[in-house]
């Protein structure tokens, strides 16, 4: 297949799919094509889009690709057909970040972090995919490990854990107000 069918098939199973799809699968689809060539045509692809002005991109998820929107559409998008967006809690939301930082981990781990009993949170967590059971700890009882998934990911539009922010990210500097008032008058 030629590059210019093997981008046409790529590009139709990307719309046609809610999945990540990593090159080696793609690579499959298009017939046991090299990983290097689906990332090169991958490549290609963007230029195309980007070049004719499309409203979408091939995004890297993970070890995988997926066909989105611009984030720029975002509101028209949401507009003609509402997603029902993941609901959790705080508590929930701090059991994730800390299996997205600390993994993997335990859930004894999580709960030693938190304070407090993480067992609702992580089977929350891992119905919607956000978490996964990556293995058994090799100690007593051998508990499970658990690790993100492609679709916490996706949920947050990062390629990899790489892109979680770090502390220096965050202005964690608080001043008084009285403080800041006499700086603005001084």
């Amino acid at each position: 297949m030629d590059d210019k069918d093997a981008k046409k098939v790529m590009e139709a199973v990307l719309f046609a799919s809610n999945e990540v799809y990593t090159a080696k699968q793609l690579a499959i689809v298009l017939g046991n094509s090299g990983i290097p060539r689906v990332r090169s045509l991958i490549g290609e692809l963007n230029q195309e889009y980007e070049q004719t002005n499309r409203t979408f991109r091939i995004v890297k998820i993970g070890d995988g690709y997926q066909m989105r929107t611009l984030p720029i559409f975002k509101t028209w998008i949401q507009k003609a057909e509402p997603l029902k967006p993941i609901r959790l809690t705080q508590a929930t939301m701090e059991t994730l970040a800390v299996v997205a930082y600390r993994q993997p981990v335990t859930r004894a781990e999580v709960e030693h972090l938190r304070g407090v009993d993480s067992s609702s949170g992580l089977r929350t967590l891992l119905e919607h995919r956000l978490i996964r059971i990556v293995g058994k700890d090799n100690g007593p009882g051998r508990a499970l490990i658990y690790g993100t998934t492609r679709d916490f990911l996706g949920l947050f539009n990062m390629q990899d854990l790489r892109d979680l922010p770090t502390l220096e990210d965050f202005d964690l500097t608080v001043q008084e107000p009285a403080v800041a008032a006499e700086a603005e008058a001084g």
